[in-house]
């Protein structure tokens, strides 16, 4: 376990980057968008106000030098390791992941990573970068692809019952291979991923809104039982079914 303070960690990491890191200001002064760098150990080095602001931190001393399993709920931090890791190791970009999250209100909210690798002088990887914003899907997703687009409407609109990618690939015009390619280049997900994702929006609505049974929310939605809905949820969510109704459903407020 390293014994250097969390301000250390942050100075060496800027003395491997060198030059001027100025450009960090502009960072800072962005809205609606969460920027944050990490160095090799994947502890946080830097971040702006409206990323910390987000996991209702009030200043750099509580999350500075700190990683995602401190910071996140277990499932979720494992996600983020696991795509920084894919960019540092690679030292290839990993841009425009679609993602589901919780708000501060506990409500599912979709956003658009971007995640870079930082070289330091002598052009090694010395961390990773990374933005993230709300996905805005409103009047459709824009993604740069009308057939991905179209889609991605399909899913939205009936989540439950829209058949299968197969199906959805030959309605297209397409093959169930190129569907995958496209839908993943655009979106950074297969279009199964993205379409749990989309049922599981729909299950927190259902979680907030109504008692119906866990069971029977998981069959209205295309699950195939109650325990592959609760592992998917707790997977995407960081918390079970049952628990995130207890915070946030009616009888939780």
């Amino acid at each position: 376990m390293s014994s250097e303070s969390a301000e250390q960690i942050q100075n060496r990491f800027l003395e491997e980057l060198g030059g001027d890191c100025g450009f960090l200001t502009l960072f800072s002064l962005l809205n609606d968008v969460a920027f944050f760098v990490k160095n090799r150990d994947f502890q946080l080095v830097y971040a702006n106000r409206f990323f910390y602001e987000r996991l209702d931190l009030e200043s750099d001393g509580d999350w500075l030098g700190k990683d995602d399993f401190q910071l996140f709920p277990e499932p979720l931090a494992a996600k983020f390791r696991k795509d920084d890791l894919t960019v540092v190791e690679s030292g290839r970009p990993m841009d425009q992941l679609v993602e589901l999250f919780l708000n501060r209100q506990g409500l599912p909210d979709w956003y658009v990573t971007n995640k870079l690798p930082v070289r330091g002088l002598s052009g090694a990887v010395i961390g990773v970068m990374g933005s993230v914003q709300r996905y805005k899907k409103t009047g459709g997703a824009r993604v740069g692809d009308q057939k991905v687009e179209k889609v991605i409407e399909l899913m939205h609109q009936s989540a439950a019952d829209c058949g299968s990618m197969a199906k959805i690939a030959t309605r297209m015009g397409m093959s169930h291979r190129q569907l995958d390619r496209r839908f993943k280049s655009a979106t950074g997900l297969t279009p199964q991923q993205y379409l749990i994702r989309v049922r599981i929006e729909q299950a927190c609505q259902k979680l907030r809104e109504t008692e119906d049974d866990l069971s029977e929310i998981a069959y209205d939605l295309g699950f195939c039982d109650q325990s592959a809905f609760t592992a998917q949820f707790r997977k995407r969510m960081g918390l079970t079914p049952r628990k995130y109704r207890q915070q946030y459903g009616r009888r939780g407020r």
